[in-house]
């Protein structure tokens, strides 16, 4: 039904209502059931890693040897859009908004803590001692492997294909679009509807995840900050304070919002790393930095594809697999923003902005801060290993910044980048979500970046606010660990798929789409795509 209120768009219903249905479904089980809702997600996230670890790792890895195989290949000089079509921003605002839409809010969460984790508690399968020199190498080359090249390549498997059926072929921009290549229009009919639909489900679990994480970290920063008890009422009110942020930012759209955003979010990640980098342990920095990246580079495979079949280590279950599956949770979503805003540009470009600059900047922000917490560790500067066991992981930002100089200052402006980040973050995803929410306009002359209803923006956005406050409440970080896990398990099957129509998209976009249906006239040729002409 057409209204006022979605600017005469009408809501998708076969996408819409299955994914808010069960997402608000969840919510309210969470709450009336949950010690039940607990056991149930427990058994099915323990499930999922046994029965598909294997699987995980396998499709992140040969995913991103897909997309340097695409950088290296000719067809990445493919253009996104037609020969005449301009870049609707500079690189340094498609750089930041990849960024900030990828890893902004993990870096700033993860970045001193999980190098200390993995320095204090290597997996027992490895025989590593806790604290050792090796145990520092492992926990450097692992923060390497799982915040750079892999996360990225996940996202822009699905931005590719869209990028292409989106600019060049005049098709809508949902992530079904990321299969025309592979089965042509079909991916518009009922399978493209289920797709669509589990990743708007699957986005909504990664959210509450990323956001929950972020209640957590805000309310242990302004706790050690500025004294402020933190607990279930500091946790509501901080998710009501980004809520507003990110539906305001979503309302005012892309120009407004989401790239002026990322853009300033961005030059304060660079003034932090300069400022950790020149207080901080700046020799060690470089000599551990340089050191450790020669390790991740020399167990790059065997970290990728790590799983401890015979010792049965839960280590990977609860890491790398954990991160792989939180990736493919969000990068149906990721990749259809990157693919609106990607027009006048080659393929080639789109992997490096996209991949290849966002992961070298995730290396050197964890050889920053990673070495410089190790360094803390090791010299008996602190003690931040015991502070994550006792106080969280989320106040391990903060106790890192108490050893520099200066480090109540720059605590109050990471709290506000961490703020920043999380808006960044869920104003580009929401803004998706409900793009993908209508039914759209596919016609020659439409407006490609038409902004998606604000009441869809606004309505999702405090969905996600209000599940994530739910589930850092009843659940904690272990329990948003087994969400996103499972959000992200439907997704890999997609992924799979998606493989196979970005190869053909690249290299064989005329030839035709597959077939599943029987025809009757044998000679009447299968539909190929051909590219829209402007």
């Amino acid at each position: 039904m057409r209204s006022s209120l979605l600017n005469n768009r009408k809501i998708n219903g076969w996408v819409f209502w299955p994914p808010f249905i069960l997402f608000f479904g969840a919510a309210i089980y969470s709450l009336v059931a949950y010690e039940s809702f607990t056991t149930a997600v427990t058994n099915a996230f323990y499930w999922t890693i046994d029965r598909f670890g294997w699987l995980f790792v396998s499709t992140a890895f040969t995913i991103l040897v897909l997309m340097f195989a695409i950088l290296l290949s000719k067809g990445g000089t493919t253009k996104i859009g037609q020969k005449d079509a301009k870049p609707i921003m500079s690189t340094f605002n498609w750089f930041a908004i990849s960024l900030c839409a990828g890893i902004g809010t993990g870096i700033v969460f993860w970045g001193a803590a999980e190098p200390i984790i993995h320095f204090s508690s290597p997996p027992e399968s490895l025989g590593i001692a806790p604290f050792s020199t090796e145990a520092a190498y492992f926990a450097m080359s692992t923060v390497y492997l799982h915040w750079s090249f892999t996360p990225y390549a996940l996202y822009i498997l699905i931005g590719i294909p869209i990028a292409l059926a989106y600019h060049n072929y005049n098709q809508p921009l949902l992530v079904s679009s990321s299969l025309y290549f592979l089965i042509g229009e079909k991916c518009h009919g009922a399978v493209g509807k289920v797709i669509d639909a589990v990743c708007i489900y699957a986005l909504c679990g990664a959210m509450a995840t990323s956001l929950g994480a972020g209640l957590m970290q805000i309310g242990s920063g302004l706790n050690i900050v500025f004294h402020i008890p933190t607990g279930t009422v500091t946790w509501g009110i901080i998710a009501i304070v980004i809520t507003i942020c990110y539906t305001i930012s979503s309302y005012t759209g892309l120009d407004k919002g989401i790239r002026w955003l990322s853009s300033q979010n961005t030059k304060l990640f660079i003034f932090m790393l300069i400022f950790v980098f020149i207080v901080g342990p700046t020799q060690f920095i470089l000599d551990f930095g340089i050191d450790s990246m020669g390790d991740f580079m020399r167990t790059f495979i065997q970290k990728s594809f790590f799983l401890s079949a015979i010792d049965e280590d839960p280590w990977p279950g609860w890491w790398s697999i954990y991160y792989w599956a939180n990736w493919m949770a969000f990068c149906p979503i990721v990749g259809l923003f990157l693919a609106r805003i990607s027009k006048g540009r080659t393929v080639r470009q789109f992997i490096l902005v996209n991949l290849i600059a966002p992961a070298l900047f995730g290396i050197i922000w964890f050889a920053v801060f990673g070495c410089s917490a190790i360094y803390a560790q090791m010299h008996n500067i602190s003690d931040l290993a015991g502070n994550i066991s006792n106080f969280g992981t989320e106040s391990a930002i903060f106790n890192f910044f108490d050893t520099l100089p200066l480090g109540t200052i720059f605590s109050v402006i990471f709290l506000i980048s961490i703020i920043v980040s999380f808006v960044t973050l869920a104003d580009s995803m929401t803004s998706s979500i409900a793009s993908m929410s209508v039914v759209q306009d596919i016609t020659e002359n439409r407006e490609r970046t038409e902004e998606a209803p604000a009441v869809l923006k606004v309505l999702w956005g405090v969905i996600i606010g209000i599940i994530s406050w739910v589930m850092i409440t009843y659940a904690g970080v272990e329990g948003f660990k087994m969400i996103s896990n499972l959000a992200g398990f439907p997704i890999m099957f997609l992924l799979i798929a998606v493989m196979f129509s970005t190869a053909k998209g690249i290299w064989y976009p005329n030839s035709k789409p597959l077939s599943f249906k029987f025809k009757k006239n044998k000679n009447k040729p299968a539909e190929t795509p051909e590219p829209k002409q402007e």
